[in-house]
């Protein structure tokens, strides 16, 4: 996995980023002094933006990352960044970190760990054929339109989760995306970025993603809506770089049974965390 070192090194970065950003844009949430500004109050806070800018950083780590390895390795890898959040929101708040949100950090990076370490994921195609691409967004497109649907035809209470599934989907196109940006940056530079489709459709699945993410918030059910896209998109990432980008584990045979298991011991390691999070501001400690 020599070639995939720098890959590993920017997911991380990428994760730890992208931790950091979170539970600094958390942090005024809690705070009684920002005034009478209502919901608009974070936007005077400069913890909010030195926090959006931190995970504004962490997604130009990520998609350097995608410049040098698979879309499989870094989506898994940048999971992590559920795991650094544990000790730096509890550094924040002033709490200690609990015995369960201990075990399911380890949980999470075990999990990781053996996705990458044993399974070793590899490259697959650069630039795969437009049809391909076509494909691979007409599908998601349907899948998340249909979630949509399903989500205001149904009772309030299940529109969240839906919702979060929704856009935890449209959040795995806009991984593809960079991925596939990224390569052509490294191709040609910005004249081969602004001449191919990559960049327009990252600009679209970006748009899309985030009003989703917003209208799950909205429906009220913030934890269902965070946990159901936080593990949707890995998940997706990973069937699309399969379908769309050709990549593969090195394992096959009763080897990839294992991979299974580990994808949905990371995904409940993954939910519990994220629940844990949009709970409530200081978890007793265990």
């Amino acid at each position: 996995m020599t070639e995939s070192w720098p890959a590993v090194v920017l997911a991380l970065a990428a994760a730890l980023s992208q931790a950091f950003g979170t539970v600094m844009r958390h942090r005024p949430a809690g705070r009684r002094d920002l005034g009478d500004g209502g919901r608009f109050g974070v936007l005077t806070s400069t913890y909010w933006w030195t926090g959006m800018g931190i995970s504004a950083a962490g997604f130009a780590f990520q998609g350097a990352a995608l410049a040098f390895g698979s879309l499989i390795l870094v989506q898994t890898l940048t999971v992590l960044s559920l795991t650094f959040a544990l000790p730096l929101g509890a550094w924040f708040t002033g709490r200690r970190v609990t015995k369960t949100e201990l075990f399911w950090g380890h949980v999470l990076a075990g999990c990781v760990a053996i996705l990458v370490v044993y399974g070793r994921p590899t490259g697959g195609e650069m630039h795969p054929p437009w049809h391909e691409w076509v494909i691979a967004c007409g599908v998601g497109a349907v899948a998340v339109g249909a979630l949509v649907r399903v989500a205001y035809c149904r009772v309030r209470g299940d529109r969240a989760l839906l919702l979060g599934v929704a856009g935890g989907t449209a959040f795995a196109y806009v991984a593809l995306f960079i991925k596939g940006v990224a390569d052509r940056f490294a191709l040609g530079g910005l004249s081969e970025v602004a001449t191919t489709g990559e960049l327009y459709g990252l600009v679209g699945s970006a748009v899309v993603a985030l009003t989703l993410q917003q209208m799950s918030f909205s429906a009220g059910a913030v934890h269902q809506a965070v946990p159901a896209s936080t593990v949707t998109t890995p998940v997706v990432a990973l069937l699309l770089g399969f379908a769309v980008l050709d990549e593969r584990f090195a394992v096959d045979g009763a080897q990839l049974l294992i991979l299974a298991l580990t994808v949905v011991m990371m995904a409940v390691a993954t939910v519990l965390l994220s629940r844990k999070e949009v709970g409530t501001e200081a978890a007793q400690p265990e």
